[in-house]
């Protein structure tokens, strides 16, 4: 009789561990395809918590970052779509942007900077290229200098902090060529937790990044670059091995689309379209999911 109670008490000890690894919360609860997942987490109620949530974009950039009180938006969009992001400021009831951070000066990151400092006020505007480097940049900083809204520069190897959470700059102007390639790289980090908005860098400035900066890339959470247009290269998505992807763009059939929602990316992901793409972390988990939008488009 002894030796069967020891006997079932370690088959108990074996059998505890792999049950707890089975049902081990992830590091990023996928909400997005399954509204259900780990449905008895919640964050603490004290707990800073980080919210990056993404208007409904389609070809073009704009994300709206929260912490501890404070915002920022890195991008601004095009501008004929510059109301979405007026409209999700309204909607999450934030009515300053402390900071504004352009990654580089096409149209469709840059192009609604005008019309969204008439609506929401905007503590600071941050470029990482000339202010006459070419007509979008200079209107953009027409429209900051006249709202009398200060213009400020950063570069590569810079940090900005927002609450509790850093975001490490890298950049590779001065190395590369293409502006998409020089477009500032941003690696968000809120305790053990983060996720890289990779704006529209592209092949080239992939290998690059992967060059420079190697095992330092890797994160939970890739901002996929350039739109999801086109395949990632594979060393940059080993170094990356993100958990899950946001693409900015609707189901346009581009080859990036064939691939990730083919399944050969191999991660989960959402696109931006339709609704908010929404992501909270603690620092030491994430929730991925989907809220309506408060108007529709």
């Amino acid at each position: 009789m002894l030796k069967r109670i020891l006997v079932l008490l370690l088959m108990l000890v074996m059998f505890v561990p792999a049950f707890a690894e089975e049902n081990a919360r992830p590091v990023v609860i996928n909400r997005v395809d399954d509204l259900e997942a780990h449905a008895d987490f919640a964050f603490a109620e004290d707990a800073e918590l980080l919210q990056i949530t993404f208007p409904q974009m389609v070809d073009c950039d704009a994300v709206l970052l929260r912490c501890g009180g404070e915002t920022m938006l890195v991008d601004a969009c095009k501008q004929a779509y510059s109301e979405r992001i007026v409209n999700l400021c309204k909607q999450l009831g934030v009515t300053r942007i402390d900071r504004v951070v352009n990654t580089h000066p096409h149209e469709d990151h840059i192009g609604g900077f005008k019309d969204v400092i008439k609506e929401i006020e905007v503590g600071e505007f941050w470029i990482c290229f000339p202010e006459d480097y070419n007509n979008h940049m200079t209107a953009a900083v027409k429209a900051a200098n006249k709202a009398g809204i200060p213009v400020k520069t950063y570069t590569d190897g810079d940090v900005f902090t927002l609450g509790g959470a850093t975001i490490e700059v890298w950049k590779l102007e001065g190395k590369i060529g293409e502006m998409n390639d020089c477009s500032a790289q941003m690696m968000v980090t809120f305790g053990e937790r983060t996720m890289l908005l990779a704006a529209d860098l592209q092949q080239d400035g992939q290998q690059k990044m992967v060059e420079l900066h190697g095992e330092a890339l890797d994160a939970d959470i890739l901002k996929y670059p350039h739109h999801g247009i086109e395949v990632l290269r594979d060393d940059y998505m080993a170094a990356v091995s993100p958990l899950f992807l946001v693409v900015t763009n609707n189901h346009r059939q581009t080859a990036g689309w064939k691939w990730i929602t083919s399944g050969k990316a191999g991660v989960p992901y959402a696109y931006t379209v339709p609704n908010l793409v929404h992501l909270t972390t603690d620092g030491t988990a994430w929730i991925a999911e989907k809220i309506p939008s408060a108007v529709k488009y």
